[in-house]
């Protein structure tokens, strides 16, 4: 235990330091979300009850959550490249808690930034979800260990980052179309719509948006309920595929 909090103290260190998390997890999404909250202005003015720049923190958060996972594969191999290696080799640390300090140090630093974006469109956009605010960070918080498991086990499984990167940018930004991150979907038709219900953020983005417009979050807590043990799945295949020796 005292191995595990000492590692997770040296990975929170290391992960508040990481230039590639603050520019991907915070600077990004904060531009796109201006961006595309100014230019699609007038296509929300039809509906009073929501505006882009909220329709765009909603859906664009989770997004960037989940394209965290090719930054924390990086992570998996962090030891490696700074020639620590060698002594995460020779310490009397089991293999649970490496890997599970680098699940959950990714974890916490990421989604700490998805609350930093929250705090800067607050001010700057005066987006405010109300007592619906927990509800949604508990959403993120699991989305974000979801996304930390699955970058930590590739970063152990695949030797090569850029290999992870190619595999995973096409069907990442696939379904963020299918789920609406970049536009919003619903008016295409019945037949597109069935298509969509494969990508993860289309759940995710209706159960942020049913909660904070209608009050309902069945589809939220079943969004968490399932990245949550997704989550967990994957925190388990990366103990048991770990092996000291693939830090060298």
């Amino acid at each position: 235990m005292n191995g595990f909090i000492k590692l997770m103290v040296y990975g929170l260190q290391r992960r508040m330091k990481d230039f590639f998390i603050i520019i991907y997890s915070v600077i990004f999404p904060i531009v796109e979300i201006l961006l595309l909250g100014y230019l699609a202005t007038n296509f929300f003015k039809g509906d009073s009850s929501i505006t882009s720049n909220h329709y765009y923190t909603l859906v664009l958060i989770p997004f960037y959550l989940l394209t965290s996972i090719i930054t924390v594969a990086f992570v998996a191999k962090d030891e490696s490249l700074c020639k620590t290696s060698y002594r995460f080799i020779i310490a009397p640390i089991d293999n649970a808690a490496i890997v599970l300090s680098k699940v959950l140090s990714c974890t916490i630093v990421i989604w700490i930034c998805s609350i930093i974006i929250l705090l800067i469109t607050r001010v700057l956009l005066g987006i405010n979800f109300g007592s619906n605010t927990p509800i949604i960070l508990l959403m993120f918080f699991t989305e974000t260990l979801m996304a930390s498991a699955i970058g930590i086990y590739l970063g152990i499984c695949i030797k090569n980052f850029g290999t992870i990167k190619g595999i995973l940018n096409i069907p990442l930004s696939i379904f963020g179309l299918l789920g609406g991150s970049f536009f919003p979907v619903g008016s295409l038709g019945d037949k597109f719509e069935k298509i969509t219900y494969i990508s993860p953020f289309t759940w995710i983005n209706r159960g942020l948006i049913s909660v904070v417009y209608d009050n309902n979050d069945k589809i939220l807590i079943y969004s968490i309920g399932v990245t949550l043990i997704i989550a967990i799945m994957f925190s388990v295949l990366s103990i048991i595929s770990f092996k000291k020796e693939a830090f060298l």
